[in-house]
């Protein structure tokens, strides 16, 4: 698939087509995987754009209405003038396990940069009002995964989420931080030094505007973004309700391990933590603990580890099309007479696949695993 340049004016077609009446997320890659830019979506005429899968006359007729406008323009301008590093789900540098999840974002600002090192991250969160316990614990556990080369993944808030980040880059690692808000609005703004910090040695990142302030229905959004980037999340004390317990969630939605630290059964701290593990997450009382869970999807060599990225999480039609697919090409014909469905049932759910990189598309209507 061809790289999106995301241009001024590419940015601005974006914005525009997701302002579109009906279009949706799930549409929008659709169209995006289809014509390779927001650009020619816009620049399709109506055959085009209702040959599409999923798309009808009416969907077609408000993308053919819909108008660039200043707005859109001025937004593509501010973020090229805050220079922002802007990773499109169609582009090959975009997060790869964030890439697998259900509705990973289209669009993911940050200041940084992700690397291939990233790909081997995990999840460390908990709840604001955390106990010398919880502070302690979270130390001792990044900084020995952080030997074992992965990077920290949290959300940049008061307590565990703020001890995690500074624990990885004390112990020399990298780290990345996730926003419920624009790049521009650090919240809570007494990490605004450490969000600067955590920016030269890794990335902080957000899919929201600049501008968008840290409103509460944010965070529920902000943490799959969390989950997505990891291979597992580690939750250190967590009401029963706490957002830390959300993210756990997530993450077993999302077919990634969740691992929790144990804690007193007459502390609100642990109310969560303790619950994860009565309902089957793994309990932690060391890093061997995680690694032991992980060992599946890491090779060790020397005290460090080489990334190697899971069977991706698919739906029972994804599957289905997935175990046919090999390393050798296969035409959608032949694949459609394997499967027994029509190759027009099958190009939506291949098109999806596609976008979150695991299968890519040949010339001639030729299909492989990635």
């Amino acid at each position: 698939m061809p790289k999106i340049d995301l241009t001024i004016e590419e940015l601005s077609a974006h914005y525009a087509l997701s302002d579109a009446a009906g279009i949706g997320v799930r549409r929008l890659r659709i169209l995006l995987s289809h014509f390779g830019s927001a650009q020619a979506v816009l620049n399709a005429s109506l055959q085009e754009l209702i040959s599409v899968e999923g798309i009808d006359k009416q969907l077609a007729d408000s993308i053919l209405e819909c108008k660039i406008s200043r707005d859109d323009q001025e937004k593509a301008r501010r973020i090229k003038d805050a220079n922002l590093t802007v990773y499109h789900l169609l582009n090959e540098n975009y997060p790869a396990r964030l890439k697998q999840i259900h509705k990973a974002p289209i669009l993911l600002y940050a200041v940084g940069e992700f690397t291939e090192a990233d790909s081997q991250s995990i999840a460390v969160v908990g709840t604001r009002s955390s106990s010398d316990y919880g502070h302690r614990v979270a130390k001792e556990l990044v900084s020995e995964l952080v030997k074992y080369g992965f990077t920290i993944v949290s959300g940049l808030a008061r307590g565990i989420d703020t001890q995690a980040h500074y624990s990885a880059l004390e112990a020399g690692g990298r780290t990345i931080a996730v926003l419920g808000s624009g790049l521009d609005t650090i919240y809570p703004q007494e990490n605004t030094r450490l969000a600067r910090d955590i920016a030269k040695r890794g990335a902080i990142c957000t899919e929201y505007f600049l501008g968008t302030q840290p409103d509460a229905p944010n965070f529920p959004e902000r943490n799959r973004i969390i989950s997505g980037l990891s291979m597992g999340t580690i939750v250190i004390e967590a009401g029963n309700k706490s957002g830390a317990i959300l993210t756990a969630l997530t993450a077993l939605e999302q077919n990634r391990e969740v691992f929790a630290v144990p804690g007193r059964i007459d502390s609100k701290r642990s109310i969560g933590t303790n619950r994860l593990i009565k309902h089957g997450a793994k309990l932690v009382q060391d890093v061997d603990d995680i690694l032991e869970e992980l060992t599946g999807q890491l090779e060790f060599e020397n005290n460090q580890s080489e990334p190697r990225i899971p069977e991706p999480e698919l739906s029972a039609d994804e599957k289905e099309i997935y175990q046919v697919l090999s390393d050798q090409p296969i035409h959608i014909d032949t694949l459609a007479q394997q499967i027994g469905k029509p190759p027009s049932t099958l190009l939506t759910t291949l098109l999806n696949l596609e976008l979150r990189s695991v299968v890519e598309q040949l010339p001639g209507k030729q299909f492989v695993r990635k």
